[in-house]
């Protein structure tokens, strides 16, 4: 059975099919503040109580519907606030700041994030693929890439698996394009350093027929990860039991030949055939 905390999470993330709107109370401590695009401050980790008739208390990252909620917001503040579940999207308004207090034992700010724009260089961090090869993106310097993030331990099926099976398609489908064979990589980093050891990636990626010439699976240190998730605008939250799920959002990126980023898919509604179009067009 899926906790409460996945079960909300494929409703924030992805939609599970519900049709209502409906707002909630909800009151927390701010873990954390994301900033978004352009330097908007966009989404708030919330460690928050009970939300009756929809979940138990939980740490989540939430999307703000106005940005300026969140001017003056910082972790360790106490905050009311709306919950507001219209469809397939969740947001949070109505952010009050009621009282501040230090952050639980355990709990440490999110990292803000740094997140890069089409047309910004991405980073260039040591990571180690499937073979046990220390690669950097700019070895693929000269190709487009498709970059996405996932761990191997993630148990839903519309989410890093789902990824794996686009990356499955496509990796088919370059392998039959003459024009892309040699143009065209794809690279799915792990967010998951701790328990994602390079042997652990190795049997992931032998298991879903990676082929290292077309489809790198890759690891690295913290510090790697944590650069290029923050670059990328990739979310994560460990629960206090390091065998737990990770909560996460889903972004998949296109880099183009000189190494800088094209666009970034959000979620998971993207499909193996845009993506292989974003691919022919940037290709080289």
């Amino acid at each position: 059975m899926r906790s409460p905390a996945l079960l909300i999470l494929c409703l924030l993330l992805a939609g599970c099919g519900h049709s209502t709107s409906k707002s909630y109370p909800i009151h927390g401590q701010v873990i954390g503040v994301t900033a978004g695009v352009r330097g908007a401050r966009t989404q708030v980790t919330l460690k928050h109580d009970d939300i009756p008739g929809l979940m138990p208390a939980m740490t989540m990252p939430y999307f703000v519907k106005d940005p300026h909620n969140l001017d003056g917001v910082a972790a360790g503040d106490i905050v009311d606030a709306r919950l507001l579940v219209d469809g397939n999207r969740v947001t949070l308004d109505d952010i009050r700041k009621v009282g501040h207090a230090a952050l639980p034992p355990g709990e440490k700010p999110v990292r803000m994030m740094d997140v890069m724009q089409p047309g910004d260089l991405v980073p260039d961090d040591d990571l180690i693929d499937q073979t046990g090869t220390t690669h950097r993106l700019s070895d693929w310097r000269g190709r487009v890439l498709a970059v996405t993030f996932v761990y191997t331990r993630c148990p839903l099926p519309d989410f890093c698996p789902l990824m794996d099976r686009h990356f499955g398609t496509l990796q088919k489908a370059i392998k039959e394009d003459a024009r892309l064979r040699d143009r065209a990589h794809l690279l799915s980093i792990s967010f998951d350093p701790a328990h994602d050891t390079p042997d652990a990636v190795r049997r992931h990626a032998e298991a879903r027929g990676a082929d290292p010439a077309i489809w790198s699976y890759m690891t690295g240190s913290s510090e790697a990860i944590e650069d290029l998730t923050s670059r990328f605008g990739v979310s994560t939250i460990q629960e206090k039991d390091p065998t737990e799920t990770l909560t996460h959002n889903l972004r998949t990126a296109i880099v183009d030949p000189d190494g800088k980023l094209v666009k970034v898919y959000s979620g998971n509604d993207w499909t193996p055939d845009a993506l292989l179009n974003d691919l022919r067009v940037h290709a080289r």
